[in-house]
């Protein structure tokens, strides 16, 4: 079984104390134990990999999510490098320009692996659709894919919106929200 940690948009803008539309202190007290699960994962030979919200300011105008946001994880500024740890840990990494990584994206996670585990932020937002992504495309294509949405590894802006995301990926889809197995 070929397994993934993905790591969704744990970066400067979403986590650090002055991000530009960060989850703060939620989103910090993960970071230990994304630290670990990546940890556990490499150790096992199992991959890793990071979305990396990604928005250049030249596009931001006609951007869907301008209306809601204020531009955050702007390319190639402090606030779209990974946070933290993870920064120095040479993660591999994948960009995207919405909530939910591109079609191309999901289709070769999707086909590559057998079990992909969520962790990062926001849990109501990208994790959510990054989720449902997943899901709907392994559907689609007949594959039985294992999702998991480590609880322990999510964080939101919105405590609401953070136990609403859970309970959804988990009586909607499916997924379960603790680690049943070891890497």
């Amino acid at each position: 079984m070929k397994k993934l940690l993905l790591v969704i948009d744990y970066q400067v803008d979403f986590v650090a104390k002055d991000g530009k539309l960060t989850a703060g202190a939620p989103a910090q007290a993960i970071e230990d134990a994304i630290i670990e699960r990546i940890n556990r994962y490499q150790t096992a030979g199992a991959d890793v990999l990071c979305t990396l919200d990604t928005h250049p300011v030249t596009q931001w105008q006609n951007h869907p999510e301008e209306d809601s946001f204020p531009l955050h994880c702007e390319e190639n500024t402090p606030g779209w490098e990974l946070f933290g740890k993870l920064a120095e840990m040479n993660l591999d990494t994948i960009t995207k320009t919405s909530y939910m990584m591109d079609y191309d994206d999901i289709d070769w996670i999707v086909r590559q692996y057998d079990y992909i585990e969520l962790a990062g932020v926001t849990t109501d937002i990208c994790v959510l659709q990054n989720a449902i992504g997943l899901y709907n495309h392994a559907a689609n294509i007949g594959k039985q894919l294992k999702l998991v949405c480590n609880k322990s590894l999510v964080a939101s802006f919105d405590q609401k919106g953070h136990k609403y995301a859970l309970d959804y990926m988990s009586k909607k889809l499916g997924i379960l929200l603790e680690v049943e197995e070891q890497v």
